[in-house]
């Protein structure tokens, strides 16, 4: 385990956060982001509509009063609409891409920016009483059915392989596979649009 881990970054504005987000899925279809493009993704992509409903999600939880309640109800909503949630004490960086909205279960967590997650996978602690969570850095491309559980550090650029039950520290640009997931190799930095999902 990795030791003196910065503290969790603040979440990003909810204006910065989608015009990342509609950015990613931009880059993954050789896209500019137009009003045309922005539309099609709100009403016809259940991708970015899951990663959008986090983003609507983070702002209801900021207002006063209400706030926390309607968070909570916003919260539902979404894991009972795309049957997968991502848990309001997460910490989601910008850049979210999320093809696939079904069967992911992210909790406690510290995300960074520009993090892919594919279908199935389950981000957490080991249980209710761990101390530690999964820190996961910029760039991680997060295969189906990956499993990222307790007091673990991904390193930016690295890629956990389809199945993979990663516990202990993954170093960065690594490609991880197995149960446990050990590292294999570097990964070559490559641009989303490049990335087979």
């Amino acid at each position: 385990m990795m030791h003196g881990r910065p503290p969790t970054p603040p979440r990003p504005s909810f204006r910065a956060a989608v015009r990342s987000d509609l950015a990613r899925y931009a880059a993954a279809e050789g896209r500019d982001v137009t009003w045309k493009f922005a539309l099609r993704m709100i009403f016809l992509m259940p991708g970015f509509q899951f990663v959008l409903a986090r983003r609507i999600q983070d702002r209801l939880y900021r207002l006063p009063i209400v706030g926390r309640a309607m968070g909570r109800i916003w919260w539902w909503w979404t894991c009972r609409s795309f049957g997968a949630e991502i848990a309001i004490a997460a910490s989601v960086g910008q850049g979210l891409y999320v093809p696939h909205p079904y069967g992911i279960v992210v909790g406690e967590c510290a995300m960074g920016d520009g993090v892919t997650i594919l279908q199935n996978v389950t981000i957490g602690k080991r249980s209710r009483a761990a101390g530690g969570i999964p820190v996961i850095g910029d760039g991680v491309y997060l295969a189906a059915g990956a499993v990222i559980v307790g007091d673990v550090t991904i390193g930016p650029n690295a890629s956990i392989g389809a199945n993979a039950v990663v516990l202990n520290d993954i170093p960065a640009g690594a490609t991880a596979v197995g149960a446990p997931a050990k590292p294999m190799g570097k990964t070559a930095a490559k641009p989303l649009s490049n990335a087979v999902i």
